[in-house]
């Protein structure tokens, strides 16, 4: 049998980038030599514990992209991984500025003409509503999306109350020098609950893209609404449904990797830019 082709030191460039006082935490991977394509991709992270969920599974992807030619920036949001500020210091406008900040990067690092946000679960609606400020991102491929910002946190708080209930702990506030709240062992601000509230892919009017793809793991009515609403904006909108376990709602102790849906993704990526 063939040896895969492993990660390893030389395909991955690990660096800090952006405002000195803001530093984020990103890792590019240059493209196989001899398959450059024509369009760069940066992956946005999802957020608390669903980060955890899908990092390994973000590191094969951009492992993937590679190998097909795209070069790949994957970074941490400011206030989580490894980029500057504590973990109750991010909210949705400060990422969004993050986007950007990781767009200029890696259209500094390559020449590409074209670019492309890849994003899971919260990470995908900053995707998009990064791209509803813009006018310069190509593409955009979204993998179970938050959709609206009120019932993720209510499906947050849930999983938090049942995770209490299955390990039988009593849950304590944080207190700082601003109240905080800890849903499934991240501290969110009230600013931070108030700005997710406000997440409603619904809402954007704008083109954030010239082709979107929206791969979603199961068959929530939330989608039929997201694919009307897009086909309402003119988009070239793609959407697929691949089965697969939700990552993020796994137990901690078990990381998958859903092979289908990455494949999924590449194929798409693949497909659009030659």
């Amino acid at each position: 049998m063939k040896d895969l082709p492993r990660l390893t030191q030389v395909d991955i460039e690990p660096f800090y980038f952006g405002p000195s006082a803001t530093r984020l935490f990103g890792c590019y991977q240059a493209p196989l030599p001899g398959r450059r394509r024509s369009c760069g991709v940066v992956l946005c992270y999802p957020m608390g514990h669903e980060y955890i969920a899908g990092h390994r599974a973000y590191r094969q992807l951009a492992f993937r992209l590679s190998q097909a030619g795209f070069p790949v920036l994957r970074f941490d949001f400011y206030g989580c991984g490894d980029s500057a500020g504590d973990s109750g210091h991010g909210h949705v406008s400060r990422w969004l500025e993050d986007i950007a900040t990781a767009v200029a990067e890696i259209r500094k690092k390559t020449d590409v003409a074209k670019l492309c946000l890849v994003g899971l679960r919260l990470g995908g609606s900053l995707a998009m509503m990064a791209g509803d400020q813009r006018n310069d991102i190509d593409g955009i491929a979204l993998w179970d999306p938050v959709v609206d910002g009120k019932s993720y946190i209510q499906e947050l708080i849930s999983a938090h109350q049942e995770m209490l209930r299955q390990y039988y702990v009593q849950g304590e506030a944080i207190w700082t020098e601003e109240e905080m709240t800890e849903i499934l062992g991240f501290p969110l601000t009230e600013l931070m609950l108030a700005e997710l509230s406000e997440v409603n892919l619904l809402a954007i009017r704008s083109k954030p893209a010239n082709r979107i793809l929206v791969i979603k793991s199961n068959r929530e009515a939330v989608w039929n609404r997201l694919r009307e609403h897009l086909h309402s904006l003119t988009i070239p909108c793609e959407f697929q449904q691949v089965p697969g376990p939700q990552i993020w709602k796994e137990d901690m102790n078990r990381v998958l990797v859903p092979s289908p849906i990455l494949d999924a993704l590449v194929s798409w990526l693949s497909g659009v830019y030659r």
